[in-house]
Order: C-alpha cells, then structure tokens, then sequence
C-alpha cells in the first residue's frame, strides 16, 4: 500500500510537467529567436529585367567581405556580370570605373597623393568587355576590391550639439555609417556611361547592415546618368544587444546576493557554510571571463556596460570576498554558537514586529479612552 500523501503525489506531479514544459520551451524559444533575429544578409537586388535596348550600361555586383569597426573599415568585392554592349554586333570601348578616393582605403601606389575633393581621375578599375569575350581564358578576372571607410554617424541632439554613438564607448549600442558612391565614363571619350547596382550579397557576423541604394529612376527623373550610391549603416545585432544586456543583470544579481551574504555573516553575525564565504573570490575572475563573451567587446575595460555593471560589480565583490575572508583572521562563521538565518526565523520576527506594533496601538488607545473618562464634565 502506499504510504505517499496527496499532497506530495501533487508536488511530484507539478515538478515533473514544470521540468518537462522548461526544457521544451526554452531551447524552442531559443532556436525560433537565433532563427528570426540572427543579423540579416546585406541583400539587394535591382528591380525589373536587364534592358538590352537601352544605352550602353554596365552591371556590378557587391559581396559583403568584411567589416572590422575596431580598424574602422569594410571590404566590398565587385565583379561585372553583364554588358548591354555586344563586341560580336558593335564596338564596345573601354570603361573607367571610379570610385570616390575619400571614402575607400587608397592603394600603396597612390596612397602619397595627397586627398581633394577634385573629380577622380585615376580609375578604380578599367573594364574592357572585348578582352572578356575573345581572350577569357588568359584575362584578368573582372572582379576587385575596395575597402572602404567608416565613419561616424552623426545626429544632433535638443540643443543643435552634434553627437555620436561611433565609439567603443557605446558597445553594444554603437553604430557606425559607410557610403560607396561610383561611376563610370567611356575611356576614349570620357563621356559619362550608366553604370548599375545588380545586386549584393554579404553577412558579418555580429554586425545588423541595413543599406539604402540610390534607384535609377530618381536619377533618371533628375536627367542624371545612373551611378551607383549606397548608404550603409552598421550595427551590432539584437541578439548580442539582448545577451550583453542579460549578462549585465546578472552580474548585479550575483553580485547583490554575495553583499547580502556579506552583511548578515560579517555585519549581523549570522552563522553561514564555509564553502560559501569563499565564493566571492571565485566569482571576481568568473566575471571577467564572462565579460570576454560579449561578441565584438573591446579588449579593455571602458565601454558603457562596464560602467554600470562589470566595475562597480568587481569593487563590491572585491569588497565582499576581503571581508567574508578575513572574518576567519577573528572567528569561525560556521560555528554553530552563531544564529542561523533561516526563512522561518525572518517570519518569525516580522510577526512578533507586527504583533509589537498593534500592542502598541492598542495600549495607545486605551490610554486616550482613559484620559478622556477622567476630563471633567462642563458645567450646565
């Protein structure tokens, strides 16, 4: 027969479907959000179909390489993938492709000029689509790089101060701005020839890239010839804003519950286990290894989440683990002469405070009744 009571066949029960829904729940949860809120592709991809009956335009296409905001740059590769202009049916000259020199990294063969904000006149990359057709084999490939640079993006706050989050400082929340502006002209005329945006690809890891291409039609609304203008926009994922976040939590968390520790045992007396008077001293060096978790934190020590969680957390541990260490240097706070501090205890004591309160209360009132009964009475 069996001697388990309802009441702890219904505990057994509860703790059973709990486990069970957590470790369905929280890994499916987890899975769907890696899923959903994982840093977006840098994709892009023109609308419409390719015009072969229009003028004469050139299709690039843009892979993400890389993008290191420590070193303040980002890596495009570009390859050409269409030619309106046939070599078989027409003659098809050279094309220049510049790019603007101020805002990519310049090369070692240039990198003496000095910067202006004349039109560029050394090309970026010349393409030649007849050696592309007849001489494929032995070409150079029609592909190359630039990196680019990245700057800060600027806004203005209430009182027209101009600010940024492009620092260090503001990991996880810093973001950061690159533009690519590109064009192309005819190389023996130097007339400006349509140069087009097919399409981008590209994903770093961390990092939230959200661009804005300038469309043709716009430009062609402004009877301007069509280039190339991308305004990128760089910055750290949500997933890793959330994670910095929650480990900034509970940092505070431990590192309030040890200081609790610390004043009942150290402060108040409190009899408490030797094993957990040591764990401050191990949970200062656990911090700092767990703070080198954070994706794309800098090195040192600085940021604003250090600021408001990892150092004033490392101080009052620092504190916590002196204190609950040298208490051994005067006593032993796991004798059991000391009191031990118990969740009846704390009970215990808010209702004998409780019941000294409304004593006294009472004994208050009591008092005015009997002040009241000896006040003589008015003369008639």
């Amino acid at each position: 027969m069996s001697t388990v009571s309802p009441l702890a066949t219904k505990k057994v029960l509860c703790c059973f479907f709990f486990s069970l829904a957590f470790v369905t729940i929280i890994p499916a949860l987890s899975i769907v959000l890696g899923v959903t809120q994982h840093p977006a592709e840098f994709a892009y991809e023109i609308h419409g179909d390719i015009d072969d009956n229009g003028p004469r335009t050139v299709y690039l296409h843009a892979d993400l390489i890389s993008a290191d905001l420590k070193q303040g740059t980002m890596v495009l590769d570009w390859s050409i993938i269409f030619d309106t202009c046939d070599p078989n049916s027409a003659s098809c000259p050279s094309v220049n492709i510049f790019f603007d020199a101020n805002l990519i990294q310049q090369t070692d063969t240039n990198s003496s000029e000095s910067s202006d904000n004349n039109r560029p006149t050394v090309p970026t990359f010349i393409w030649n689509v007849t050696a592309n057709d007849y001489d494929y084999l032995f070409s150079n490939s029609p592909r190359f790089q630039t990196e680019l640079f990245v700057f800060r993006n600027y806004s203005f706050g209430p009182h027209q101060v101009k600010r940024t989050h492009s620092s260090d400082v503001y990991y996880p929340f810093d973001h950061y701005f690159t533009e690519v502006f590109t064009f192309a002209e005819d190389a023996s005329t130097n007339e400006f020839m349509q140069l087009s945006l097919a399409s981008t690809a590209g994903l770093v890891e961390g990092l939230k890239i959200t661009a804005d291409v300038v469309k043709p039609s716009d430009l062609v609304q402004k009877g301007l010839p069509e280039y190339i203008n991308i305004s990128i926009n760089l910055e750290r994922g949500t997933l890793i804003i959330i994670y910095c976040i929650v480990i900034t939590i509970t940092f505070w968390l431990i590192t309030l519950t040890i200081c609790l520790l610390m004043i009942m045992t150290v402060a108040f007396g409190f009899q408490q286990r030797n094993e957990i008077v040591v764990v401050p001293v191990g949970v200062v060096f656990t911090f700092i290894q767990l703070r080198s978790t954070m994706p794309g934190a800098p090195d040192g020590f600085g940021d604003i989440l250090d600021f408001v969680g990892v150092l004033p957390c490392l101080v009052l541990l620092s504190i916590c683990a002196v204190t609950m260490v040298g208490i051994y240097i005067f006593t032993d706070p796991a004798k059991d002469s000391r009191e031990k501090f118990t969740w009846s205890v704390l009970v215990q004591a808010l209702n004998r405070s409780r019941k000294a309160n409304l004593e006294r209360i009472d004994s208050k009132n009591e008092s005015a009744l009997e002040e009241d009964d000896m006040r003589p009475l008015p003369s008639v």
